[in-house]
């Protein structure tokens, strides 16, 4: 079955993630690098794999679902409304991860496997300094 599919909205890549963006319950980001546009054109394309039972489509080792991205994959990670904000934070201090910590130190949503979560994506966003 042949149907457009439109690429993810910027908001999900990396780079263009800004401390406002809205943080929702599942938050999928885009890595650099990442050819989600190879995929989606293997899918309008027909040479993707229809997976009932998960009602995705499979192309190039990632998983599609019509309506939205999906879980963790090569170049795509899904985080938690609490990394989510763990990440905006970082970004909005510039890579400053001790700025970035003190601002969220009395959030009580906020846990250290969230910081571990949103570091390991963050150490790909452009501002990363290293040593995080």
């Amino acid at each position: 079955m042949k149907m457009p599919l439109k690429p993810p909205n910027n908001r999900h890549n990396l780079n263009s993630i800004r401390p406002s963006n809205p943080a929702k319950e599942k938050n999928t980001v885009v890595l650099p690098g990442a050819d989600v546009a190879a995929g989606l054109a293997d899918i309008s394309a027909g040479r993707a794999t229809w997976v009932a039972e998960s009602s995705r489509y499979e192309a190039n080792g990632r998983k599609y679902d019509r309506n939205r991205l999906p879980g963790v994959r090569s170049g795509l990670r899904d985080l938690s409304r609490s990394e989510y904000k763990v990440l905006k934070q970082l970004i909005g201090a510039d890579g400053d991860v001790a700025a970035a910590r003190d601002a969220l130190r009395r959030d009580p949503s906020v846990s250290e496997a969230h910081w571990r979560s949103a570091l390991e994506v963050f150490q790909h966003h452009k501002s990363y300094r290293g040593g995080a």
